[in-house]
């Protein structure tokens, strides 16, 4: 089959979290707020600064875990970058790149250089981060093409 879309990195972010808050159980699954605390974008199309947010999940016995992450992004040139980024998944394993689930983000950014973000189909891939003994994912920004 000709004409599968293309994926296109625009640049990767490195969000640190602070510890889950627990929930209790919503939606016959176990519901859990985690903090996001700062971090960093930086890649060919975007550099800047994570602002604060949240990560909202609810996790089922079944393992389907429903994610819908909200915060945004200061750019280097100082445009304020609203991102969503959500996804409804079977967790388990990650692959064997380490991804953990494909995510579907979404940006609202003002008129100016980064308005490009607000057109076009936009796929994350989120690998977890453990390495610096807190909580921290990476998160790849691929525009379909």
């Amino acid at each position: 089959m000709s004409g599968l879309p293309q994926a296109e990195l625009m640049f990767e972010i490195e969000v640190e979290c602070s510890a889950p808050v627990d929930m209790g159980v919503i939606d016959g699954g176990k519901a859990r707020m985690i903090p996001i605390t700062g971090g960093r974008a930086f890649g060919p199309k975007l550099n800047g600064e994570v602002l604060p947010g949240a990560d909202w999940s609810i996790m089922r016995d079944t393992g389907v875990a429903t994610v819908e992450a909200r915060y945004a992004l200061k750019a280097d040139d100082g445009t304020i970058i609203q991102i969503f980024n959500a996804a409804t998944t079977q967790v388990g394993r990650p692959r064997e790149d380490g991804v953990m689930m494909i995510t579907t983000p979404r940006f609202i950014a003002p008129d100016g250089p980064h308005a490009w973000l607000n057109h076009g189909v936009y796929v994350g891939t989120l690998i977890p981060d453990m390495t610096g003994g807190g909580l921290a994912v990476k998160i790849g920004v691929f525009r379909m093409s």
